[in-house]
């Protein structure tokens, strides 16, 4: 049934898409559709959960923790900045974005969702700096990555190969670099680096 209702929003949008046509799509009935879900804004948080559930533990920002290579956690910054997801995907997002503006349930789903890939982004530099490292400049680091892949999904949506892989080597530069002012200056050993496990 999500994936009915990921494909209905994506092609008609938020208003576009009734529960009917998601329980015609997906052969479940009307009915028990509304058993499990209260109305369509808690259809969107069920999608927007599975599908960060996947990015970030599944087959991301955990799997790379877990190897314990600090290349392999800039290399999840690297494709969470690039924003190289299926065009479906960034439809759906970006409709649940503009939803948002008119629709305080999906506000708060959006902010939520806002606020755990901050906290995940965190985490990930944590991997990569000492853990005397000033939470205060890990977040400020962090929301950079934030917004700079903001900006890019954004232009992503409207052309999928833009910008291109020559812009984002020169924003993960910039990236990098305000990574590396968090370490220890050159000489100074630093703490192994941390792994990261999935939230149970």
């Amino acid at each position: 049934m999500i994936q009915a209702a990921r494909a209905a929003f994506s092609a008609h949008g938020f208003h576009g898409t009734g529960v009917a046509q998601i329980a015609q799509a997906s052969g479940i009935a009307v009915g028990q559709i509304y058993r499990d879900f209260a109305n369509k804004e808690a259809i969107v948080a069920a999608i927007v959960e599975r599908d960060l559930e996947e990015y970030l533990h599944e087959s991301g920002l955990c799997a790379a923790g877990a190897t314990g290579d600090p290349e392999a956690v800039r290399q999840w910054i690297r494709t969470f900045v690039a924003c190289e997801k299926k065009p479906d995907t960034g439809r759906l997002v970006a409709e649940i974005m503009a939803e948002s503006s008119r629709n305080e349930r999906v506000a708060e789903i959006t902010r939520n969702l806002q606020q755990q890939l901050r906290r995940e982004l965190t985490a990930a530099l944590q991997l990569l700096v000492p853990v005397n490292t000033d939470p205060e400049q890990l977040d400020q680091v962090a929301e950079m990555i934030h917004t700079i892949s903001t900006g890019v999904f954004h232009r992503r949506v409207i052309d999928p190969e833009d910008p291109g892989p020559a812009v984002i080597d020169t924003l993960m530069a910039c990236i990098n670099a305000s990574i590396d002012q968090l370490r220890p200056p050159s000489g100074e050993k630093r703490p192994a680096v941390r792994t990261l496990t999935a939230a149970p």
